[in-house]
């Protein structure tokens, strides 16, 4: 007998109080025809790969650094300086997050790192405003800065940005961005951004290496960093920019000279005007 007639002269039985029965356990009693196991094809994750090795130059070893402070370039790259100061020295509460709090009377800092810049811009006069209006985007994001600060003139400022292409030229004050490499998995943030806080130091055992002493919001600590141990948001640290033989930027180290080696990708200076 098919199993669909079975099934229901079964359910009649019941109903005439002719059979007492389970029916769904009859059901499971039937023998069922085997369902192929479906396989899927998985696609393997795709893996950040690891950094390029520096080329180091021969006889020569790794020495401290001499910072020279430098002096902000313009009215609004004093500013901004002068406020990421204030917020280092005021600071209580920082958080890394990609929703900005910030009640700067009780010193609490709760943003990312494009969240920071984008708050400080709004704050340092006409010039941030500016600055801000040609981005020309609600909340503009490290990628935001990389595409606007490389359309930028390097001889001057136009719609309140100027591309600092010179590593030997960048000022406190200035911003650095970059975009994340290409070659890394899709997903998460789309670079980095912060504020120079010090001239650029060459670093004499690697090839066209830079250190640079910057303020930014990061969950991660670089080197010689004052956030601690678990620590995320405001603080400052050491990055290292690896340069062309002119001087434009081409990468970068997280960990400035303590790096073992540099991500290639599209990095920039700017300079707010």
């Amino acid at each position: 007998m098919p199993l669909l007639e079975l099934v229901l002269l079964t359910h009649s039985l019941v109903a005439a109080g002719h059979l007492d029965v389970d029916v769904a356990a009859a059901y499971r009693a039937v023998p069922q025809a085997a369902t192929p196991a479906k396989t899927l094809a998985k696609t393997p994750a795709k893996v950040r790969p690891g950094p390029e090795p520096f080329v180091l130059v021969d006889g020569v070893r790794k020495a401290p650094v001499q910072w020279v402070a430098g002096t902000p370039a313009t009215r609004a790259t004093q500013k901004i300086f002068d406020l990421v100061s204030h917020i280092d020295d005021t600071r209580t509460d920082t958080v890394y997050s990609h929703s900005t709090r910030v009640r700067s009377k009780q010193g609490v800092y709760h943003f990312d790192c494009s969240g920071m810049i984008n708050w400080m811009l709004g704050r340092v006069g006409k010039a941030g405003k500016a600055a801000l209006e040609t981005l020309d985007r609600e909340r503009p994001v490290a990628a935001t800065y990389v595409r606007i600060i490389k359309k930028a003139p390097t001889h001057r400022g136009r719609g309140g940005w100027q591309q600092i292409d010179d590593i030997e030229d960048v000022e406190p004050g200035d911003l650095f961005a970059w975009k994340r490499p290409a070659d890394w998995p899709k997903g998460g943030n789309t670079g980095h951004i912060g504020v120079v806080i010090a001239k650029p130091a060459a670093v004499a055992h690697i090839e066209n290496a830079w250190v640079v002493r910057v303020i930014d919001s990061t969950r991660y600590r670089h080197q010689d960093d004052t956030r601690g141990e678990g620590e995320t948001g405001f603080g400052r640290g050491t990055l290292l920019f690896v340069t062309d033989d002119d001087g434009r930027p081409i990468g970068y180290g997280w960990h400035g000279s303590d790096s073992s080696g540099f991500y290639r990708t599209e990095v920039v200076f700017g300079r707010v005007h």
